[in-house]
């Protein structure tokens, strides 16, 4: 190999090291919170396909419907309740006269040396994510092969502009 060869090798290899270090964290931590934020938008877990997030509970312990009227006492028969007022289209993990979406919104990043950390100061995001007993699951962050090939194709578009 000539000089030539061993210095274009060289300014390559540097480029690229500079890419890894500096442009790939950007990258996961942009896909990372776009991800999140598509999770939200969907009411579900992008993995192999949509796992739909379970709706909001509509009905008492006994299974009689909380949003409609059972008789004319209080409001019309078959009418929307106050409650089923509020909820009637809201998304769900969005609050109710509260700013809505505060934890949708509350999710950060932080890169750090070629790793990215995704937090929320919100207490009850893992309560909703990982569900509990008598709360169902409505995950919103994890591993996923969707989040994975959107990373991949990010990077092999950076990757690419190196050639």
């Amino acid at each position: 190999m000539s000089n030539n060869n061993f210095t274009e090798l060289r300014r390559k290899l540097e480029a690229l090291a500079r890419l890894v270090a500096n442009d790939v964290p950007i990258v996961l931590k942009t896909e990372g919170l776009k991800f999140i934020q598509k999770n939200f938008q969907d009411e579900g877990f992008n993995d192999e396909g949509l796992q739909k997030w379970q709706p909001r509970k509509t009905t008492d312990t006994r299974g009689r419907d909380l949003t409609r009227y059972r008789s004319d006492r209080v409001g019309k028969k078959g009418t929307l309740t106050l409650f089923g007022k509020r909820n009637q289209g809201r998304a769900i993990l969005t609050g109710y006269n509260s700013g809505g979406n505060k934890l949708r919104h509350s999710f950060m990043a932080r890169m750090e040396k070629m790793q990215v950390t995704f937090y929320t100061h919100k207490e009850y995001a893992l309560r909703h994510n990982e569900g509990l007993k008598g709360m169902p699951k409505r995950q919103f962050i994890g591993n996923s092969k969707t989040l994975f090939n959107n990373i991949k194709t990010a990077t092999d578009r950076l990757f690419n502009q190196l050639k």
